[in-house]
């Protein structure tokens, strides 16, 4: 098995980042039951955007490249590109609905549906392209 370097991850990390914040927001812009109506947004950058949805695609694109550059270590050392995509997948979707959860502003039922949104996008987002690329082949 050929072992890519951190870089190169990293430039295919920020394409899987790009899949599944833009897939994430367009769900959670046409989907009634996972709308984002609620998000933390500091008042210093209210001017550039007041819309909850805006900020949380920011906080998730943001989240989870720290998250998938940490992980690189553990997901170069997955057997096959499923489960290098599942080391990738479990803990980012997981501490992002932690950090979700805890914020009390969503329900239980939104909470289930987002988890497995997230997992599926996140999920076939970086399964394809660890697959398209052979970044591990």
């Amino acid at each position: 098995m050929n072992s890519p370097r951190f870089l190169h991850y990293f430039l295919w990390l920020l394409a899987i980042d790009v899949l599944f914040t833009g897939i994430d927001a367009l769900i959670h812009y046409t989907v009634e039951a996972l709308e984002v109506y609620s998000y933390p947004i500091p008042s210093f950058l209210l001017s550039i955007s007041s819309d909850p949805l805006f900020w949380y695609a920011i906080g998730k694109f943001v989240a989870t490249l720290i998250f998938g550059s940490i992980l690189f270590y553990f997901v170069k050392k997955g057997k096959t590109n499923f489960t290098r995509t599942l080391i990738l997948t479990l803990p980012i979707i997981i501490l992002m609905e932690i950090r979700y959860i805890i914020s009390g502003d969503y329900t239980t039922q939104w909470h289930i549906y987002n988890t497995i949104m997230h997992f599926v996008v996140l999920l076939l987002s970086s399964w394809i392209v660890f697959w398209k690329t052979k970044l591990f082949d």
